[in-house]
């Protein structure tokens, strides 16, 4: 496994593209497979939260299931006004890819879209579409105004109680309820494993201990669910033995045969949540493993799971450390992700965030577990780490 400081970051902070891209630059990402088990079949990404970088987490996952696999994927992202992905902060136009979605692969954080785009969401799940989850999912509206607030983390109503993400995944953002964080967030990160119960799960096929660089969640599986895997903090940001006694293991992924859709109905179909799979844990091939497994499965293709699926990089994958205002490729558009041989993201585009001295040192956690990325800022950038003038 790579961990994240073997990678090379040199190039992390150059210049930014200048030039002008058509309109088409901002359409939505598709990758089209070839010859494969998943020829036929259409995978939608949406990928829009603000801390855990799911616009390099998605385009990444959706290279692997197209290129090696087979699958059409789609890749929708935040999209600002000037046509630049802004995961978290933006609109997600494309969405009528779900039209024909045979899955949706969901990483969201705490959205709020127009009425228009959630349209085109909730027919997916009034269908009863198949569905796998990632990380902050379980709290993926917040803020929605108008016909759809019903979807937002923490609706109180018992007609759809938590909202979509506990009403689809099985938990939300609350701590009696669903889920809390476990550890240190940006300073301490997770060993992940199969339950013993879990190990001969379609799911679990070829995957080994996997690498959370992300925090853990204290998590709770809904009732019912198919428990999968459990999450160990660990008290070092990368792999060790180091374990956090202090906290004993908890739950970190599980697959449900059925959620309710915003109408209120109950639909038959997979789902498979894990709480974990910021685009630095994917840097670890048993995570992204278990991710595409679990794609196959939701898609009820169990059978053409084997150990040795290619789960290999597609082009070059250079994440970002995940945290929020701060350290995201600034100025990108989809279409520079298009091709198989494209970085992720493109290390010509500047880090957003860093122009900010207060937002920098805010951020010192995601820093000081990451001396490289912050020797190199130094150095370029001294100004930001000067002490404030009293």
């Amino acid at each position: 496994m790579k961990t994240w400081l073997s990678l090379a970051l040199l190039s992390l902070v150059t210049f930014p593209l200048t030039s002008l891209a058509a309109d088409s630059d901002s359409a939505p990402l598709v990758y089209e497979g070839g010859e494969g088990i998943g020829k036929g079949k259409h995978i939608v990404f949406i990928a829009n939260d603000h801390e855990y970088r799911s616009e390099q987490a998605c385009p990444l996952l959706a290279k692997i299931l197209a290129k090696h696999h087979g699958f059409r994927c789609t890749v929708l992202f935040g999209i600002d006004q000037d046509g630049e992905i802004k995961a978290g902060d933006a609109a997600v136009p494309g969405m009528e890819a779900l039209k024909d979605a045979d899955l949706l692969f969901f990483f969201t954080r705490f959205m709020k879209l127009p009425d228009d785009q959630v349209d085109l969401l909730v027919d997916y799940f009034e269908r009863g579409g198949p569905v796998v989850g990632a990380r902050t999912s379980t709290h993926c509206f917040n803020g929605q105004k108008g016909k759809w607030s019903k979807l937002n983390f923490n609706y109180s109503g018992d007609d759809y109680l938590g909202g979509l993400g506990e009403q689809v995944f099985g938990n939300t953002w609350h701590a009696q309820r669903g889920q809390s964080h476990y550890g240190g967030n940006h300073s301490s990160s997770s060993r992940i494993t199969a339950l013993d119960s879990a190990k001969e799960h379609p799911i679990m096929t070829g995957v080994g201990t996997m690498h959370g660089y992300s925090g853990a969640y204290k998590s709770q599986p809904p009732t019912g669910a198919t428990p999968l895997v459990e999450v160990q903090v660990l008290n070092t940001f990368e792999p060790s033995d180091d374990v956090n006694t202090d906290k004993p293991k908890v739950s970190a992924g599980w697959t449900r045969d059925h959620y309710v859709a915003p109408s209120g109905d109950k639909k038959d179909a997979r789902v498979a949540y894990f709480s974990f799979g910021a685009s630095e844990d994917l840097l670890d091939e048993d995570t992204r493993r278990c991710f595409a497994n679990a794609c196959l499965w939701a898609l009820g293709m169990e059978g053409q799971i084997e150990p040795e699926l290619d789960m290999s990089l597609v082009g070059s994958f250079v994440p970002t450390p995940f945290t929020t205002g701060a350290f995201y490729r600034d100025n990108v558009r989809p279409s520079e992700l298009a091709d198989w041989d494209s970085e992720i993201m493109p290390t010509d585009h500047e880090l957003g965030g860093i122009n900010n001295p207060k937002m920098v040192r805010k951020m010192g956690s995601a820093l000081k577990a990451r001396p490289k990325l912050r020797r190199q800022l130094t150095e370029k950038y001294p100004e930001l780490f000067a002490e404030p003038v009293k």
